[in-house]
């Protein structure tokens, strides 16, 4: 009787060891990827206090995302480069444009009588005057638009202080439609790597 339960035993050992050892792994992951987001308030366990990495360190996460995308995604210079590239001012034109058919033909007119006495050949060419007034020094504006946002905007600081506002709870939502398959899969890897971890205790105890 004793040796048939040794050998049940043994049986089920095969089994339960590498199983066991698979939801280990698993539930390490899914408990890490939780903790990024949980506890959402601090639980202060004595000898630690538990709270979710992202609550507990968002003031740091927000200050080192802020200097690693001003000095790697987006700074001054390529917001001044936008801004005087000849693309952005062939953008800016046809609404210059548009302005200034709306100004020569409706409100030109009620400055005063005698300009609502204009031939339109006259009013073509006032506004064709200013179209090239414009064009020749909307460029210098532009420039000059892109040196005063480099002295007067810290994008930095607009990013720090837009996520430390930020709803941690709704970066959870985000995050988590983003990334749900990957967390799924570090998951996943918890558990496989758990089940060839338990494979291994049963070579090493078969072989001792």
């Amino acid at each position: 009787m004793e040796s048939a339960l040794d050998l049940n035993w043994i049986n089920w050992k095969y089994v339960l060891i590498p199983l066991i050892s698979a939801f280990i792994g698993w539930l390490t992951n899914w408990v890490a990827v939780k903790m990024l987001f949980h506890p959402k308030q601090p639980i202060n366990l004595g000898f630690f206090t538990l709270h979710g990495i992202f609550h507990q360190r968002q003031k740091e996460i927000a200050q080192k995302l802020g200097s690693t995308i001003e000095s790697k995604l987006l700074n001054h210079s390529d917001i001044h480069d936008v801004l005087t590239s000849d693309k952005f001012l062939q953008n800016i034109l046809p609404l210059v444009e548009t302005y200034l058919d709306d100004f020569v033909n409706n409100r030109l007119k009620s400055i005063h009588p005698m300009l609502a006495m204009l031939p339109d050949s006259m009013v073509v060419m006032i506004k064709e005057k200013l179209m090239e007034e414009f064009s020749n020094f909307i460029p210098d504006v532009l420039e000059g638009a892109g040196d005063a946002l480099q002295e007067h905007i810290n994008v930095k600081e607009i990013i720090r202080e837009k996520i430390e506002k930020f709803d941690v709870s709704e970066l959870e939502d985000i995050l988590f439609s983003i990334l749900k398959s990957e967390f799924k899969m570090i998951e996943l890897v918890g558990g496989v790597l758990g089940f060839f971890i338990g494979i291994s205790q049963l070579l090493i105890l078969h072989w001792t």
